[in-house]
Protein backbone atom coordinates (compact mmCIF):
# COMPACT_ATOMS: atom_id res chain seq x y z
CA UNK A 1 0.00 0.00 0.00
CA UNK A 2 1.04 3.94 -0.52
CA UNK A 3 1.77 6.00 1.97
CA UNK A 4 2.11 9.85 2.00
CA UNK A 5 4.55 11.00 4.44
CA UNK A 6 5.06 14.66 5.14
CA UNK A 7 8.70 16.60 5.14
CA UNK A 8 8.62 18.42 8.26
CA UNK A 9 11.11 21.20 7.05
CA UNK A 10 8.09 22.59 4.88
CA UNK A 11 5.17 22.74 7.72
CA UNK A 12 4.59 24.85 10.85
CA UNK A 13 7.91 26.38 10.82
CA UNK A 14 7.59 28.44 13.64
CA UNK A 15 7.32 25.94 15.82
CA UNK A 16 10.02 23.31 17.27
CA UNK A 17 10.60 20.02 15.80
CA UNK A 18 8.46 17.80 18.14
CA UNK A 19 5.53 20.11 17.91
CA UNK A 20 6.00 19.88 14.27
CA UNK A 21 5.91 15.92 14.29
CA UNK A 22 2.58 16.53 16.58
CA UNK A 23 0.94 19.04 14.86
CA UNK A 24 1.35 16.66 11.10
CA UNK A 25 -0.01 13.57 13.41
CA UNK A 26 -2.85 15.27 14.09
CA UNK A 27 -3.56 16.43 10.43
CA UNK A 28 -3.58 12.95 9.56
CA UNK A 29 -0.19 11.42 8.86
CA UNK A 30 2.10 8.73 10.19
CA UNK A 31 4.71 9.47 8.59
CA UNK A 32 7.67 12.28 8.04
CA UNK A 33 10.66 12.88 6.46
CA UNK A 34 13.43 16.05 6.93
CA UNK A 35 16.61 17.80 5.28
CA UNK A 36 18.22 17.52 9.01
CA UNK A 37 20.20 14.25 8.08
CA UNK A 38 23.89 16.06 9.50
CA UNK A 39 22.32 16.66 13.08
CA UNK A 40 21.85 13.21 14.92
CA UNK A 41 20.49 15.35 17.84
CA UNK A 42 17.16 16.58 15.69
CA UNK A 43 16.71 13.50 14.44
CA UNK A 44 16.06 11.82 17.67
CA UNK A 45 13.47 14.72 18.76
CA UNK A 46 11.77 13.52 15.51
CA UNK A 47 11.81 10.07 16.71
CA UNK A 48 10.99 10.42 20.24
CA UNK A 49 8.09 12.48 19.05
CA UNK A 50 6.74 10.45 16.48
CA UNK A 51 6.83 7.39 19.11
CA UNK A 52 4.33 9.53 21.49
CA UNK A 53 2.04 10.16 18.19
CA UNK A 54 2.54 7.62 16.01
CA UNK A 55 4.38 8.87 13.74
CA UNK A 56 7.25 7.51 11.73
CA UNK A 57 10.51 9.01 10.21
CA UNK A 58 10.68 7.37 7.03
CA UNK A 59 13.83 9.37 5.01
CA UNK A 60 16.35 11.74 5.51
CA UNK A 61 18.77 14.06 2.85
CA UNK A 62 22.26 12.28 2.92
CA UNK A 63 24.26 15.35 0.94
CA UNK A 64 22.95 18.83 -0.52
CA UNK A 65 22.66 19.54 -4.36
CA UNK A 66 24.65 22.61 -4.27
CA UNK A 67 27.63 20.86 -2.20
CA UNK A 68 30.74 20.90 -4.52
CA UNK A 69 32.86 19.44 -1.79
CA UNK A 70 30.61 16.30 -1.00
CA UNK A 71 29.84 15.95 -4.98
CA UNK A 72 30.01 12.31 -5.56
CA UNK A 73 30.53 13.13 -9.92
CA UNK A 74 34.13 14.55 -8.49
CA UNK A 75 36.46 11.56 -7.75
CA UNK A 76 38.19 13.40 -5.22
CA UNK A 77 35.28 14.19 -3.34
CA UNK A 78 34.89 10.58 -2.74
CA UNK A 79 36.55 10.00 0.76
CA UNK A 80 34.31 12.95 2.21
CA UNK A 81 31.72 11.54 0.23
CA UNK A 82 31.84 8.15 1.77
CA UNK A 83 32.69 9.44 5.36
CA UNK A 84 29.35 11.67 5.33
CA UNK A 85 26.93 8.71 3.73
CA UNK A 86 28.49 6.77 6.92
CA UNK A 87 27.94 8.87 9.31
CA UNK A 88 24.10 10.37 8.21
CA UNK A 89 23.20 6.86 7.85
CA UNK A 90 24.52 5.58 11.34
CA UNK A 91 22.58 9.23 12.45
CA UNK A 92 19.26 8.01 10.62
CA UNK A 93 19.50 4.02 11.65
CA UNK A 94 19.74 5.34 15.51
CA UNK A 95 16.12 7.27 14.90
CA UNK A 96 14.85 4.48 12.95
CA UNK A 97 14.86 5.51 9.42
CA UNK A 98 16.33 3.47 6.51
CA UNK A 99 16.74 4.77 3.66
CA UNK A 100 18.43 8.55 2.67
CA UNK A 101 18.03 10.63 -0.09
CA UNK A 102 21.77 11.03 -2.04
CA UNK A 103 22.25 13.80 -4.58
CA UNK A 104 24.93 14.40 -7.59
CA UNK A 105 25.96 18.05 -6.89
CA UNK A 106 26.90 20.46 -9.30
CA UNK A 107 28.20 19.86 -12.94
CA UNK A 108 31.87 20.13 -12.64
CA UNK A 109 33.36 22.76 -15.35
CA UNK A 110 35.92 21.14 -17.57
CA UNK A 111 35.21 17.78 -16.86
CA UNK A 112 32.86 15.61 -19.65
CA UNK A 113 29.88 14.11 -18.57
CA UNK A 114 30.99 10.49 -18.95
CA UNK A 115 34.13 11.58 -16.75
CA UNK A 116 31.67 12.89 -14.02
CA UNK A 117 28.91 9.99 -14.51
CA UNK A 118 31.94 7.60 -13.93
CA UNK A 119 32.88 8.73 -10.80
CA UNK A 120 29.01 8.61 -9.68
CA UNK A 121 28.65 5.14 -10.07
CA UNK A 122 32.12 4.40 -8.43
CA UNK A 123 31.20 6.57 -5.64
CA UNK A 124 27.64 5.10 -5.22
CA UNK A 125 28.48 1.28 -5.51
CA UNK A 126 30.82 1.69 -2.75
CA UNK A 127 27.82 3.78 -0.71
CA UNK A 128 25.55 1.52 -1.63
CA UNK A 129 27.45 -1.27 -0.38
CA UNK A 130 27.94 0.21 3.16
CA UNK A 131 24.72 1.20 3.10
CA UNK A 132 23.58 -2.31 2.33
CA UNK A 133 25.45 -3.60 5.06
CA UNK A 134 23.93 -1.37 7.57
CA UNK A 135 20.59 -2.25 6.20
CA UNK A 136 20.05 1.13 4.85
CA UNK A 137 19.25 2.06 1.48
CA UNK A 138 20.61 5.32 -0.50
CA UNK A 139 17.58 6.69 -3.30
CA UNK A 140 19.47 9.01 -6.08
CA UNK A 141 17.59 12.18 -7.19
CA UNK A 142 17.54 13.22 -10.40
CA UNK A 143 16.29 16.77 -10.39
CA UNK A 144 15.39 19.78 -13.06
CA UNK A 145 17.40 22.10 -14.34
CA UNK A 146 14.98 24.76 -15.76
CA UNK A 147 13.73 26.23 -12.52
CA UNK A 148 14.83 25.02 -9.27
CA UNK A 149 18.73 23.43 -9.86
CA UNK A 150 20.44 25.20 -12.86
CA UNK A 151 23.66 23.76 -12.82
CA UNK A 152 23.07 20.25 -11.32
CA UNK A 153 24.54 17.11 -13.26
CA UNK A 154 21.93 14.65 -13.15
CA UNK A 155 18.30 15.48 -14.54
CA UNK A 156 17.72 12.94 -16.63
CA UNK A 157 15.44 10.45 -15.46
CA UNK A 158 16.59 7.84 -18.01
CA UNK A 159 20.17 8.03 -17.10
CA UNK A 160 19.31 7.95 -13.15
CA UNK A 161 17.64 4.34 -14.01
CA UNK A 162 20.81 3.50 -15.82
CA UNK A 163 22.91 4.73 -13.31
CA UNK A 164 20.85 2.23 -10.57
CA UNK A 165 21.05 -0.45 -12.94
CA UNK A 166 24.66 0.10 -13.57
CA UNK A 167 25.68 0.53 -9.81
CA UNK A 168 23.81 -2.73 -8.74
CA UNK A 169 23.62 -2.56 -5.31
CA UNK A 170 20.77 -3.81 -2.77
CA UNK A 171 21.48 -0.40 -1.30
CA UNK A 172 21.16 1.87 -4.19
CA UNK A 173 17.74 2.85 -5.67
CA UNK A 174 16.48 6.25 -7.39
CA UNK A 175 13.97 8.75 -5.62
CA UNK A 176 11.89 9.74 -8.32
CA UNK A 177 10.09 13.30 -7.73
CA UNK A 178 6.99 14.13 -9.48
CA UNK A 179 7.60 17.51 -9.33
CA UNK A 180 10.97 18.04 -10.82
CA UNK A 181 10.52 15.00 -13.58
CA UNK A 182 6.62 16.93 -14.50
CA UNK A 183 9.08 20.43 -15.38
CA UNK A 184 11.61 18.20 -17.51
CA UNK A 185 9.90 15.37 -19.09
CA UNK A 186 6.34 14.53 -18.39
CA UNK A 187 4.87 11.70 -19.80
CA UNK A 188 5.05 10.35 -16.27
CA UNK A 189 2.81 7.11 -16.22
CA UNK A 190 4.30 5.23 -18.47
CA UNK A 191 7.73 5.74 -17.58
CA UNK A 192 6.99 5.37 -13.93
CA UNK A 193 5.28 2.13 -14.54
CA UNK A 194 8.12 0.88 -16.99
CA UNK A 195 10.57 1.61 -14.48
CA UNK A 196 9.27 0.86 -10.79
CA UNK A 197 11.24 -1.90 -9.40
CA UNK A 198 14.04 0.58 -9.93
CA UNK A 199 12.35 3.46 -7.65
CA UNK A 200 12.45 3.40 -3.51
CA UNK A 201 10.94 6.37 -3.33
CA UNK A 202 8.73 9.46 -4.82
CA UNK A 203 8.56 13.16 -4.03
CA UNK A 204 5.24 15.09 -4.96
CA UNK A 205 4.57 18.99 -5.55
CA UNK A 206 2.10 20.68 -7.44
CA UNK A 207 3.72 22.17 -11.30
CA UNK A 208 4.09 25.16 -11.54
CA UNK A 209 5.42 26.82 -8.44
CA UNK A 210 6.42 23.97 -5.89
CA UNK A 211 2.83 24.58 -3.90
CA UNK A 212 -0.13 22.06 -2.71
CA UNK A 213 -0.32 19.21 -5.04
CA UNK A 214 -4.27 19.84 -5.72
CA UNK A 215 -3.00 23.53 -7.08
CA UNK A 216 -1.18 22.67 -10.18
CA UNK A 217 -1.22 20.54 -13.19
CA UNK A 218 -0.35 17.36 -12.12
CA UNK A 219 -3.44 14.68 -11.62
CA UNK A 220 -1.92 13.01 -8.13
CA UNK A 221 -4.80 11.10 -7.16
CA UNK A 222 -4.32 9.09 -10.93
CA UNK A 223 -0.99 8.83 -10.05
CA UNK A 224 -1.38 7.29 -6.67
CA UNK A 225 -4.01 4.95 -8.03
CA UNK A 226 -1.67 3.82 -10.84
CA UNK A 227 1.18 3.26 -7.90
CA UNK A 228 -0.90 0.79 -6.08
CA UNK A 229 -2.09 -0.79 -9.04
CA UNK A 230 1.52 -1.41 -10.11
CA UNK A 231 2.16 -2.65 -6.95
CA UNK A 232 4.31 -0.17 -4.85
CA UNK A 233 4.28 -0.15 -1.17
CA UNK A 234 6.57 2.62 -0.26
CA UNK A 235 6.16 6.44 0.54
CA UNK A 236 5.35 9.56 -1.61
CA UNK A 237 6.61 12.35 0.53
CA UNK A 238 5.20 16.07 0.23
CA UNK A 239 8.14 18.12 -0.43
CA UNK A 240 6.25 21.11 -1.23
CA UNK A 241 6.23 25.27 0.38
CA UNK A 242 2.53 25.57 1.11
CA UNK A 243 0.55 28.64 0.34
CA UNK A 244 -1.64 28.38 2.86
CA UNK A 245 -1.50 27.71 6.37
CA UNK A 246 0.06 24.51 7.15
CA UNK A 247 -2.77 22.60 8.76
CA UNK A 248 -4.91 23.63 6.47
CA UNK A 249 -3.02 22.88 3.15
CA UNK A 250 -1.86 19.28 4.79
CA UNK A 251 -6.02 18.54 5.83
CA UNK A 252 -7.22 19.36 2.25
CA UNK A 253 -4.01 17.50 0.78
CA UNK A 254 -5.37 14.52 2.71
CA UNK A 255 -8.88 15.36 0.99
CA UNK A 256 -7.47 15.88 -2.48
CA UNK A 257 -5.10 12.64 -2.01
CA UNK A 258 -8.25 10.40 -0.65
CA UNK A 259 -9.85 10.78 -3.82
CA UNK A 260 -8.16 7.86 -4.85
CA UNK A 261 -9.75 4.59 -3.55
CA UNK A 262 -6.42 3.30 -3.48
CA UNK A 263 -5.10 5.49 -0.57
Amino acid sequence: MTEIDVLADLFFTDLAWEQRVERIAACGYRAIETWQGGDAAVLKRMADAGKGCGVALVSIVMNGPGDSKTAPVMRENRGRFLEQIDRYADHALAAGCRQGIVTTGPSAGGRSYPEQRQALVEALRAAGERAAAKGFRLNLEPLNTEVDHPGYFLSSREDAVAIVKEVASEGVKLLYDIYHMEIMFGNQTAFIESHLASIGHFHAAGVPGRHEVFAGETNYPFLLQRLARAGYAGYVGLEYSPQMESAESLARTLRHLSDNPAF
